[in-house]
């Protein structure tokens, strides 16, 4: 199953209706994670498990405080994950690059770790949409000749996100996101693929959807943060 076609073309299809019945001021990314949730619960025989402990990074967490989770994950029959889901919404607040970023890599460590899919969406008013898009840190204008994005909001082919030091902007936080997980073996790049946003053509104030698949790559190379004197 598409799954990433399918919540994009769900989602889309609950924020008009939920706009046409005037609850727009009710919109949050609580508010979003119910539509996703019944979504995947319909389409998965009600195999959905929301707030589920990140199988990676949960285990290596100490001390207090709350535990990495996911939004959602699909477990098979033998408790194996299989799908997993982070959902970001764009409100009166705007989930900065940083925070999208630390929701790709787990999602990446999971896809690796588990071989599960694993799918990011994002969702709100299509001009706020535009300006997380323009940010210096995810459209990584400055760098030249080549930009380096951190994800393809305009077409769907496949793309390539370093998470080595080859992009300055983001070096400051990166080094945040990494200080607790010096030791672990990280990526040096996450693969993802866009599914089609919905509705394609927004005016400035409609609310579009769109999602990411973060891919499991076969030739991983991977660096652990504390060995790079980038991060250390």
């Amino acid at each position: 199953m598409d799954y990433a076609k399918v919540v994009t073309v769900g989602v889309a299809g609950w924020l008009s209706f939920e706009r046409a019945c005037d609850r727009s001021g009710l919109f949050s990314e609580k508010y979003l994670a119910a539509a996703v949730g019944q979504i995947l619960s319909a389409r998965t025989g009600d195999r959905v498990e929301a707030e589920f402990a990140h199988p990676v990074l949960a285990p290596l967490t100490t001390g207090r405080g709350r535990r990495p989770a996911v939004d959602f994950v699909v477990r098979d029959p033998a408790r194996k994950i299989v799908l997993a889901v982070e959902t970001k919404w764009v409100g009166r607040s705007a989930p900065s690059t940083e925070t999208i970023l630390w929701d790709l890599i787990r999602l990446e460590l999971i896809a690796h770790h588990e071989n599960a899919r694993c799918l990011f969406i994002l969702a709100g008013p299509a001009v706020k949409l535009q300006k997380i898009f323009e940010h210096s840190a995810f459209s990584d204008e400055a760098t030249k000749p080549q930009r380096r994005p951190l994800l393809r909001h305009d077409n769907n082919v496949l793309h390539s996100t370093p998470l080595v030091p080859l992009v300055p902007v983001r070096f400051a936080m990166m080094k945040r996101m990494f200080e607790h997980y010096r030791e672990v073996r990280f990526p040096e790049r996450i693969v993802t693929r866009r599914t089609a946003p919905k509705p394609d053509i927004t005016k400035p104030r409609d609310y579009q959807v769109f999602t990411w698949e973060v891919m499991a790559l076969t030739n991983r190379h991977e660096f652990r943060p504390g060995r790079s004197k980038y991060f250390s």
